[in-house]
């Protein structure tokens, strides 16, 4: 009885580890095919395609057992082969085996005869899209496997993709190519052809200034115009324009002489079209006071091309690249400038915005100042203008808005302006704002380069410390991404619809408006719809005079104060005061000149008349040389 047992159970062992292979009669080659596993296999056994005669335990790629259903990936040349399911113990013994048969795909490609250079045209293609094969253009000697531009094919059996010509004529053939072996499926010659191109420009142009260039030639978008020196090399730029539109806008050097106009293929090889163009000196001039206050601010008229990154400056004598003050001749004639400090003798330029170049320049006598006195705004307890802001008493809502725009990643000191600005907001949610305040967040410049999007990232709603702490962290700057103040400023109405009471709106930005809008009437129209809203602004890192005048007087149309902050600690200090309940601004000739909060720091000023708007109270306040003025809103 013994002896037979033993029999019986070798039996029973085989018959439970035998096993079977499910796959297609035929599949493509350079592809993947489905292949099932049926029975009881260690998992560790693998499956892989070889060819009939194969020796045993060969494989090739191969996949894992563990799971029945396996994509194993074809041989890259056609002809018969066998699915063999291998052990897991070396010499690897096979233990199931089908035969499959491996064949090119059916594939096809339609396109142009002929082409221009630099050109973007579409291919018809069918044909094999599962496993990442793709279309490309080479070289018509170009050996097989070679690619060079390409597009994937993307679709279900068919479809259509662009590409490129390149922009030496010639014979090419386009390839239609497996995805893992670079196997050709498919070819069609293309010859590409030489393209004529124009340049229209003017014949003479002044120095810096912006002038617009027409073209005609290959119709690829990242072709480009530029302007350089005659002899310059054929790759080489200055200002540059993409070919995106019929007439672009370009910018003259800032050095007199002669240049040519560029139309350059989009891989800098080849100078498609060239023009030439005369870059002429420009005259300028600048008109001051001889001499100025310490600290005062003075007025300077100039004449010249007004480039628009053209700027007028204040610098230590003989070093004009390095300005103490300065304000650029876009913002107008004559331009508002701020003294420096320190009495001595200094210089006015006319600078180029680009190079830098002195145009005119005058001296500049900065004689000493008289002794500053202070002033200091107290509350009163008497005081009940809730909405003018002078009781102390909390606003209905804070709105935050956050200039994530390209500039916010500068960095000042070790750290970018973004995560400064961050940290700072963080804290003030987390710490500062009182229990139960309702705010809003809106962000702008933190979605997608050269783009003036303002989105609304936290809706009004009561204060959650730890929620808004976490999407302030996670706002990120983007490069490129523009300023577009006004528009956000147009979206506070609705962001806080709803609020009857006071709000207080917080702009925090480092750079001026970009993208068109217009915040003076966008605030106008915020007071005008009934909101009891007060504008505050905080500008982080403005060193030009004429912008953080700009933004004193925004602040001011909005019943609010502008706080300026140059460094991380007054960033933090500027966005709690701007969220207080009582902040005022002092103005001298109508001109918002310093802001401060009602029961904080006294402010030290120049001594004469002043006014002082809380809300929109205005109280009169004079200040003498070494003495403090108290007000204190009735």
């Amino acid at each position: 009885m013994r002896r037979l047992l033993l029999p019986l159970l070798l039996l029973t062992s085989a018959a439970a580890h035998a096993a079977e292979l499910k796959a297609p009669d035929e599949a493509n080659l350079d592809s993947k095919v489905t292949v099932e596993v049926v029975g009881d296999v260690d998992a560790r056994a693998f499956v892989s395609i070889v060819a009939p005669d194969a020796a045993e335990g060969s494989y090739d790629s191969y996949e894992y057992t563990s799971q029945p259903r396996l994509q194993i990936r074809t041989p890259a040349s056609a002809g018969d082969y066998e699915v063999r399911l291998l052990d897991a113990q070396s010499p690897y013994p096979t233990l199931a085996r089908r035969p499959i048969r491996i064949v090119l795909p059916n594939a096809s490609l339609q396109a142009p005869d002929e082409q221009p250079i630099g050109t973007a045209f579409t291919i018809t293609w069918t044909g094999p899209s599962q496993n990442r094969e793709y279309i490309t253009l080479v070289p018509a000697d170009a050996a097989d496997g070679n690619y060079e531009g390409y597009a994937y094919a993307e679709g279900d059996g068919k479809g259509t993709v662009t590409l490129t010509t390149p922009t030496t004529p010639g014979d090419y053939q386009l390839r239609f190519m497996t995805g893992h072996t670079n196997k050709v499926l498919a070819r069609r010659p293309l010859r590409v052809g030489d393209s004529e191109a124009t340049i229209t420009a003017p014949p003479t142009v002044a120095m810096g200034a912006s002038f617009e260039a027409g073209w005609t030639g290959p119709d690829n978008a990242r072709n480009f115009l530029t302007v350089v020196a005659p002899d310059a090399a054929t790759g080489a730029y200055d200002h540059f324009a993409y070919t995106s539109a019929p007439s672009v806008t370009l910018v003259a050097p800032e050095t007199p002489g002669e240049f040519e106009v560029r139309l350059v293929s989009a891989d800098s090889t080849r100078v498609l079209a060239r023009k030439p163009i005369s870059v002429q000196a420009a005259q300028a001039s600048v008109k001051a006071p001889a001499s100025v206050e310490a600290g005062s601010t003075f007025q300077a008229g100039w004449t010249g091309p007004g480039n628009e990154l053209d700027y007028l400056a204040v610098t230590e004598v003989g070093k004009p690249g390095k300005y103490i003050e300065y304000t650029y001749t876009r913002r107008g004639n004559p331009l508002d400038l701020r003294a420096p400090r320190t009495p001595g003798d200094y210089e006015l330029h006319y600078l180029t915005g680009r190079s830098n170049q002195t145009l005119a320049s005058q001296p500049l006598r900065v004689t000493p100042a008289a002794s500053p006195g202070s002033l200091r705004v107290v509350s009163s307890p008497d005081a009940a203008d809730a909405a003018a802001g002078a009781t102390g008493q909390g606003p209905d809502a804070v709105e935050l808005i956050l200039d994530a725009s390209g500039s916010m990643l500068q960095r000042l000191g070790n750290e970018r302006r973004i995560d400064i600005a961050r940290k700072a907001l963080a804290s003030l949610v987390q710490d500062q704002l009182a229990d139960g305040t309702r705010v809003a967040l809106r962000v702008f410049g933190h979605r997608k380069p050269d783009a003036c999007d303002t989105e609304l990232l936290a809706p009004l709603a009561p204060l959650n410390r730890s929620a808004l702490a976490a999407t302030v962290r996670g706002i990120e700057a983007k490069n490129l991404a523009k300023t577009p103040i006004g528009a956000s400023l147009e979206a506070v109405a609705e962001d806080l619809a709803g609020v009857e009471g006071r709000a207080v709106v917080v702009l925090v930005t480092d750079g001026e408006e970009t993208c068109g809008g217009d915040p003076a009437a966008a605030i106008a129209k915020l007071k005008a719809s009934g909101f009891q809203v007060s504008l505050n602004i905080v500008g982080f890192a403005i060193d030009e005079f004429a912008l953080e005048q700009q933004f004193r007087e925004w602040a001011r149309l909005g019943n609010g104060a502008y706080f300026a902050a140059t460094d991380a600690a007054g960033l933090a200090s500027g966005i709690s005061q701007a969220t207080q309940p009582a902040v005022f601004t002092v103005l001298r000739d109508d001109e918002a000149v310093a802001s401060g909060v009602v029961g904080g720091k006294a402010l030290s000023l120049a001594p004469g008349s002043y006014i002082v708007r809380i809300g929109t109270r205005e109280l009169k306040a004079m200040i003498a040389s070494g003495e403090e003025t108290v007000v204190r809103p009735e």
